[in-house]
């Protein structure tokens, strides 16, 4: 017979399981010492208990009414949340939550607490009401959540309704194991010389394998070209590859990744160390061959030309501290993962 965990595939049950199982089963020092008070009660009586540990009366018996209740689970004695039972609420006359509304969504859409507290002030002298401060104001703010939505509308008149897609994250637990498994991928932007380019990249997770290409423009039409390029050179198929979030990873290129059955990972906002192999690999090429050649750039064939020859280098000379100081190609034949090698035919 097989055993089904009905909560599987459950996003966040996993995490919220072991927070609740910590609180429920956790052993504290609070709930040791209560035992050992409740031991010392039982073997030398409330007088001396409560001249030796200043412990009330009413505190003894509610924790041993607690033990005694929990079939004697040491864990029962855990101290319990300090929050008190009635809080207080921030009370606000509901003139002055009117007014901040229509400031903050009629008269300008989002207005700053700073802002508000301008138009604010001469309202509050005008009713006879208490003048708020700044932070009152953004407290207000947040515990009323007053926010103006912005909105986009059709020529006529109706209300764009935008869907947005949940992206898929790589999971914490994910390895490559083979090659193409994980190709992360990203952008540099550079402006020398009065020029500026788009050089787009892209790493091989478990060979080091790299390649780049010098574009005009960086949009969707520029990646899905790019990766239509590193597809040529890279010898394997390529089963996920890892983006950040930017424009030029959506429509176009987005689409082909659908067609191509590619998994696409996109990056959280903010945490470029979880894209680290590309962001490693884009300093390495800006030191030694972007740098040195940025007088280039106008000439976008004329620096692809020169950049192929840098990533033959690169990719089959250059020795990598990661792969045991060789290349990437002679990793791959070491370990015989080299299926096919088109890498030197890249221009044509």
């Amino acid at each position: 017979m097989q055993i089904h965990f009905k909560y599987k595939g459950v996003s966040g049950f996993g995490r919220w399981y072991a927070y609740g199982y910590k609180h429920t089963h956790m052993i504290t020092k609070q709930a040791k010492e209560r035992l050992r008070i409740l031991e010392f009660w039982r073997d030398f009586g409330l007088k001396a208990t409560r001249s030796a540990f200043k412990a009330r009366r009413s505190t003894l018996y509610g924790w041993r009414q607690i033990y005694l209740a929990s079939g004697k689970k040491l864990e029962s004695l855990n101290l319990g949340s300090q929050a008190p039972f009635h809080r207080r609420k921030r009370i606000v006359d509901y003139r002055l939550i009117q007014e901040i509304k229509r400031l903050r969504i009629e008269v300008c859409p989002n207005m700053g607490k700073d802002k508000i507290k301008v138009f604010l002030d001469p309202f509050c002298q005008k009713l006879g009401l208490e003048v708020l401060s700044v932070s009152k104001i953004g407290r207000i703010i947040k515990d009323r959540r007053i926010y103006h939505q912005r909105q986009k509308f059709y020529h006529n008149g109706k209300i764009k309704v935008v869907s947005r897609g949940k992206k898929q994250r790589k999971p914490d637990n994910f390895r490559p194991c083979s090659p193409g498994d994980l190709v992360e991928m990203d952008t540099i932007v550079r402006f020398d010389w009065g020029v500026k380019r788009y050089i787009v990249t892209a790493v091989d997770a478990k060979t080091r394998y790299a390649f780049s290409w010098n574009y005009q423009r960086a949009n969707s039409q520029s990646v899905k070209d790019f990766f239509q390029k590193f597809k040529l050179v890279f010898p394997h198929q390529i089963k996920h590859l890892q983006t950040d979030n930017g424009s030029e990873f959506h429509k176009y290129f987005a689409d082909y990744l659908k067609e191509q059955k590619t998994i696409h990972f996109w990056n959280y906002p903010g945490k470029p160390y979880r894209n680290g192999l590309v962001e490693k690999y884009n300093r390495t090429i800006q030191e030694e061959f972007i740098d040195q050649n940025s007088v280039l750039l106008e000439q976008t064939d004329e620096f692809n030309r020169k950049l192929m020859d840098w990533l033959i280098w690169y990719n089959t000379r250059r020795p990598h501290w990661s792969l045991g100081l060789i290349s990437p190609v002679d990793y791959m034949v070491k370990n015989n993962l080299l299926s096919r090698m088109l890498w030197t035919d890249t221009l044509h």
